[in-house]
C-alpha cells in the first residue's frame, strides 16, 4: 500500500530570492499533477453518465439534467466545507504538531455526518422544485427518483473529503487520483447496465446513473479509506478517525468556521453559472448550446489552477505552521510564475484552435461561430480566474477564509449578475450583446473577486508570520 503514497521531504528547504525556487516547483507538481489528473477524472465521471443517459434517450438525459442541477450544487457545496481539513492538518505537521491530526479528523468525520444529513434534507426538499420547472410530471418523477438515489451516496461523498483531507495534509495526492480512476472505470459498464438493464441488473434509465452515482461513492469512499488503514504512515490516524468519541465541538465548530467560506463560494459560483444559462435560454438552442460549450472548455482549463490551488493551500499551511516566511515567499513566487506561465499557453492554444475545439462538440456551423467567439473571450477570462483561484488556495493555506464568501457575494450576486442581465438582454449600457455579454460579466466578476484577495493576502501573509 505504501507504494501508493508520495513522500513528502523538506529538508531542503526552499530560502533566497530565487524568482523560481527548484524544491517548492518540485514539490508543486508532485501535489500539482495527481490532483490535476483527479479533476479531470471526476469531469470524466459527469460525461460518462451524459453518454450513458443520452444513448437511452432524450427523456433519460433531461432527467439527469435536472437532477444533477440540483444534486450536483449541493454535493459539491458541502463537501468543498470538509476541503480545509488538509489546510488544517498540514499547518499542524509543518508546526510539528500533528499528533493532532487525528483529532481533528475525528471531529472532521462528525461534522462529514452533519452536512450529509443537511445535504440529504436540502436535495430531498429541493428534489420538488422539479415539478415546478417542467410540464412533464414523468420528467419530474424521474428527475426526482434520480436525486433521491444520489441522496445514499451523500454520506460517503463527505466522509471521502476527511480521507483525503488527511493524505493532502501529508502532502500525498496520489490516492485521490488513483480512486477516481477505478472509480470511473467502474462507473462506465455499471451505468451503462443499470441504465439499459444488462444480466441481472434491472432497467433504470436515467434514474440508473443515479444508483451509479452512489454505489460509485461508498466504492471510493471504502479504497481511500483501506489505502489509509493499510498504510504505516497513516494507520493509527484511520483508528482514531474510526473511533466513536464525544464530540469536541470546539474543533467541530472552528473546522466548520475555516470551511464555511469556501462551501458557500462554491454555492455562489455554481449557482451564478447555472442562472446566466437560464438567463441565456430565451436567446435559442444555438445560443444555449454555444454557452454550454464555452463553460465546458473553461472548466477543463481550470482544472490546472485549480489543482495547483489546492497544492498552494497545502504548501501555503506546512510553512506558516514550520513559520518558515523566506520559504513561503519563494513558494509564493514560484507558484505565480509557473501557474500564469501554463496559463498563457493556454489562452494562446484556445485562441488559435478555437474552432476546431468547438468542432469537436458539434459540426453545426451556426454554433461553431458563435462558440468560437466566446472562446475568444473565455481566453481572457482564464487570467482572473487563475489569480482568484490561487489567492483562495493561498488564503485558506493561512487560515484566511472568510473573505472568500464576501468577496463571492459582492463579485457575482451583487455586480456580476445584474450586469450579465443587463448586457445579454438589455440596451442600457451597449446594445445586447447576448451571450457575449454573459462573458464579459464573467471577467468582471473575476477581476473583482481576484482584486479583493489579492489585496487580502498581500495583507495576511505579514499578519502570519508577525504573531
Amino acid at each position: 500500500m505504501e507504494l501508493f503514497l508520495l513522500q513528502e521531504g523538506d529538508n531542503n528547504m526552499a530560502t533566497g530570492n530565487k524568482w523560481i525556487d527548484k524544491h517548492e516547483l518540485k514539490r508543486l507538481l508532485a501535489l500539482m499533477l495527481p490532483l490535476y489528473i483527479a479533476n479531470l477524472l471526476q469531469m470524466g465521471m459527469g460525461v460518462t453518465d451524459t453518454l450513458v443517459a443520452g444513448w437511452k434517450g432524450e427523456f433519460d438525459l433531461a432527467s439527469v439534467a435536472m437532477g444533477f442541477s440540483i444534486c450536483g450544487t449541493m454535493m459539491i457545496s458541502c463537501g468543498a466545507v470538509l476541503t480545509i481539513l488538509s489546510a488544517i492538518i498540514s499547518r499542524l505537521r509543518g508546526a510539528g504538531v500533528d499528533n493532532k491530526a487525528g483529532l481533528f479528523l475525528n471531529n472532521g468525520k462528525v461534522l462529514a455526518i452533519l452536512l450529509s444529513l443537511f445535504n440529504m434534507g436540502a436535495i430531498y426538499a429541493g428534489s420538488y422544485a422539479f415539478q415546478l420547472t417542467t410540464d412533464d410530471p414523468a420528467l419530474a418523477a424521474a428527475a426526482q427518483q434520480y436525486a433521491y438515489c444520489v441522496l445514499l451516496g451523500a454520506p460517503a461523498m463527505m466522509l471521502m473529503r476527511v480521507v483525503s483531507g488527511n493524505f493532502e495534509g501529508y502532502g500525498q495526492t496520489r490516492p485521490a487520483m488513483i480512486v477516481s480512476l477505478l472509480g470511473l472505470l467502474l462507473n462506465i459498464p455499471l451505468n451503462y447496465a443499470l441504465v439499459f438493464g444488462v444480466g441481472p441488473f434491472p432497467e433504470l434509465g436515467g434514474v440508473g446513473c443515479g444508483v451509479a452515482t452512489a454505489i460509485i461513492s461508498w466504492f471510493n469512499f471504502g479504497i481511500m479509506l483501506a489505502m489509509m488503514w493499510g498504510s504505516t504512515q497513516h494507520r493509527a490516524r484511520a483508528k482514531q478517525m474510526l473511533t466513536l468519541r464525544r464530540p469536541d465541538w470546539g474543533i467541530v465548530g472552528r473546522i466548520f468556521k475555516l470551511g464555511l467560506p469556501v462551501g458557500v463560494a462554491a454555492l455562489c459560483e455554481m449557482s451564478f453559472f447555472c442562472l446566466i444559462t437560464l438567463i441565456i435560454a430565451p436567446l435559442g438552442e444555438t445560443a444555449v448550446s454555444a454557452q454550454q460549450v464555452a463553460l465546458n472548455v473553461s472548466g477543463i482549463i481550470f482544472m490546472l489552477p485549480l489543482s495547483l490551488s489546492i497544492a498552494a493551500s497545502i504548501r501555503a499551511a506546512y510553512h506558516v505552521g514550520a513559520r518558515r516566511a523566506d520559504a513561503f515567499m519563494a513558494m509564493v513566487r514560484t507558484l505565480f510564475l509557473v501557474t500564469f506561465g501554463l496559463v498563457m499557453v493556454l489562452m494562446l492554444l484556445t485562441i488559435f484552435f478555437r474552432e476546431s475545439i468547438v468542432g469537436c462538440y458539434t459540426d453545426s456551423a451556426e454554433i461553431i461561430s458563435t462558440a468560437s467567439l466566446l472562446l475568444i473571450m473565455c481566453a481572457v477570462y482564464q487570467i482572473p480566474d487563475a489569480t482568484q483561484a490561487l489567492m483562495g488556495g493561498l488564503l485558506r493555506g493561512c487560515h484566511d477564509t472568510a473573505i472568500i464568501t464576501w468577496s463571492n457575494i459582492l463579485s457575482y450576486w451583487l455586480i456580476g449578475f445584474p450586469l450579465a442581465y443587463t448586457l445579454i438582454h438589455t440596451d442600457l449600457i451597449v446594445p445586447a450583446m447576448g451571450t457575449v455579454g454573459a462573458w464579459i460579466s464573467f471577467i468582471v466578476s473575476l477581476t473583482v473577486t481576484a482584486t479583493i484577495l489579492t489585496f487580502r493576502f498581500l495583507r495576511t501573509r505579514k499578519k502570519v508570520f508577525s504573531k
